[in-house]
């Protein structure tokens, strides 16, 4: 990784700027920013293993008439295991950069790497990828991805109602009964769904604006994020569109976050001591963990890959 320099951010302009204060706030900023922790249900994580109960049968009442015996019923619980996962997010800057901040770089840092968590967060909860080289996360977690539950998208704005409708009904009409609680999509399905036409050319649906927030589709909740795709920062396209389902079927918490640290002595990203350089380290960490009670309770939708021709076009 690359110290940063003044030269490197100065540019033509934002000489004459002030510094102003980092925010510490990072992962509140990350938390804000990722669709996962908005749509999956909150739960405690702590440092080492997690066991979080699993319903795998439900007590039922019984009417009895007067005078009758009554009836017990059952209850059994099997266990799920949450092994938190680190995130680290880290710059290098000259000490002369810092004095100076040019253009208030110190604020965008801050926004930078709270953006970095965040995508991190959701590529690895929905993809089981990391973000700086899109390789997959050891130790074998479970993902999003790995559900069974696929509907392909045509990409044809006339049908795509339909087929996000065929995704709510391989959910709720599993073995399982389980809800449908909201949609996680990339920008390129909003699209298409924002273009769905009646016979006569009008749009079905005029209140999802042209790159504006899209809060809820035909009553459920929705979070827009490129992350679905899996296509952020070095991670490639998954040609996933989307995901959606029961979200309280999947869990997510954090055990441990570290705020904006200044690190002066040392060599934390193996570039060379920090002081024989001249140089500032910041650093941000989070130690989060989630867990998937029910893959089943989740579909994806998926776009048909691009073919690529030898003359490397695609079509």
């Amino acid at each position: 990784m690359a110290t940063i320099t003044e030269q490197t951010l100065l540019g033509d302009g934002g000489k004459g700027l002030l510094p102003r204060s980092v925010s510490n706030e990072i992962w509140k900023e990350a938390t804000a920013e990722a669709i996962v922790p908005s749509l999956a249900r909150a739960h405690p994580v702590i440092l080492g293993e997690n066991l979080i109960p699993v319903l795998t049968k439900r007590p039922a009442a019984s009417i009895i008439g007067e005078g009758k015996s009554k009836r017990d019923s059952e209850l059994e619980v099997t266990a799920k295991s949450i092994k938190p996962i680190k995130a680290v997010v880290g710059l290098e800057f000259t000490i002369e950069t810092i004095q100076k901040n040019p253009a208030g770089v110190l604020d965008l840092m801050a926004a930078e790497l709270s953006s970095a968590l965040s995508r991190q967060i959701d590529l690895a909860v929905l993809h089981g990828r990391q973000a700086s080289d899109g390789a997959e996360l050891s130790g074998d977690p479970e993902y999003l991805a790995q559900t069974k539950n696929t509907v392909t998208i045509s990409n044809d704005a006339a049908k795509v109602d339909a087929e996000l409708w065929e995704g709510y009904n391989k959910v709720v009409d599993g073995d399982k009964a389980v809800g449908f609680t909201g949609f996680a999509l990339d920008p390129r399905l909003v699209g298409l769904v924002a273009n769905a036409r009646d016979k006569e050319g009008r749009r079905i649906n005029p209140d999802i604006p042209m790159g504006g927030t899209v809060a809820t589709y035909a009553g459920q909740s929705v979070r827009v994020s490129r992350a679905v795709s899996g296509q952020v920062d070095a991670s490639k396209d998954t040609n996933i569109r989307g995901f959606g389902g029961d979200w309280n079927a999947l869990r997510f918490g954090r055990a441990l976050d570290i705020g904006l640290k200044r690190i002066e002595y040392g060599d934390p990203f193996g570039n060379g001591d920090l002081q024989r350089r001249n140089a500032i380290a910041y650093m941000t960490e989070v130690i989060f963990g989630w867990g998937i009670m029910d893959l089943s309770a989740f579909v994806k939708y998926e776009v048909k890959p691009k073919l690529t021709t030898s003359a490397g076009s695609s079509s």
